[in-house]
């Protein structure tokens, strides 16, 4: 019986996420990849299309808005990964319907599905972005192109880019998009516990995205030890199997931190005889 209102409670809460913002967030994660490749976009589908099909490809336009230090998406896609649904706790919080919804559940089946909802829409957000973005330009561009496996032999997952015209290291990359997502969804969401602001929440992605990379960069971090690096195909631990494996775990274990510290305040306001 527990488990059939779980259930129920999920879905109900997928369906809140997979709405508008959903949509609205994967709308962002394209307007990001075009604002930081803006100029060179314009000239590759516009001003010299023909030129541009043999010098320029997709994997160019994608490494350097992810890999390479594109701004808009580098610190946006955190804070848009929040968007769909992170700040569904304090939404409810202040309607007031957070102890009727828990008195129907119970405060850990509530708790579990705010964050497996949150990781999942953060994460099919950023992902979904990009895959329309990169299916967008694969009907004008070539996945890559010559000059691409000559000049980035250096690059993480180089083997994957010189294999099957590329497809590989798009899978690649596209997966690491999505535990980019369930990362920051999911930390926006245990954040929204400890805050009542939901413009505090959606923003708290940025501002810790920001400030590790800020921190990393002072401490002079090798890619290898940089958590943002390693999602954005900059670093990788051993071979690419191993270095994708051991990332999803370490994901996997944020998450349930993130579960444990929210589920556990939320415990405690209800102790307190909060909402």
């Amino acid at each position: 019986m527990e488990g059939k209102v779980f259930i129920r409670i999920l879905k109900a809460d997928a369906k809140r996420a997979f709405r508008l913002p959903f949509l609205f967030a994967v709308l962002a994660v394209i307007a990001d990849f075009v604002f930081d490749n803006y100029s060179a976009l314009i000239n590759a589908l516009f001003i010299n299309p023909d030129m541009a099909h043999d010098a320029t490809s997709v994997f160019y336009f994608y490494f350097n808005a992810v890999a390479f230090g594109g701004v808009f998406t580098r610190y946006l896609s955190a804070m848009i990964a929040a968007l769909p649904f992170s700040a569904g706790y304090i939404t409810e919080r202040q309607s007031g319907m957070t102890l009727y919804l828990i008195s129907r559940t119970g405060r850990r089946e509530y708790c579990l599905s705010k964050i497996i909802i949150s990781a999942a829409s953060g994460g099919l957000a950023l992902f979904a972005g990009s895959l329309i973005f990169l299916f967008i330009l694969s009907t004008r561009l070539q996945l890559t192109i010559p000059s691409d496996l000559v000049e980035n032999q250096w690059i993480p997952y180089y083997e994957l880019l010189k294999s099957g015209g590329g497809i590989p290291y798009f899978a690649a990359v596209l997966f690491l998009m999505f535990l980019t997502g369930m990362l920051w969804g999911t930390l926006a969401c245990a954040i929204s516990a400890f805050v009542t602001d939901t413009y505090v929440v959606i923003a708290s992605p940025f501002l810790l995205c920001f400030l590790q990379i800020q921190i990393s960069r002072f401490l002079r971090l090798p890619n290898n030890y940089r958590l943002e690096m390693l999602l954005y195909g900059r670093g990788q631990w051993g071979s690419y199997h191993i270095s994708l494996l051991l990332l999803g775990l370490l994901i996997l274990l944020i998450i349930t931190c993130c579960t444990f510290l929210f589920t556990r305040k939320v415990i405690r306001r209800g102790q307190d005889g909060l909402s």
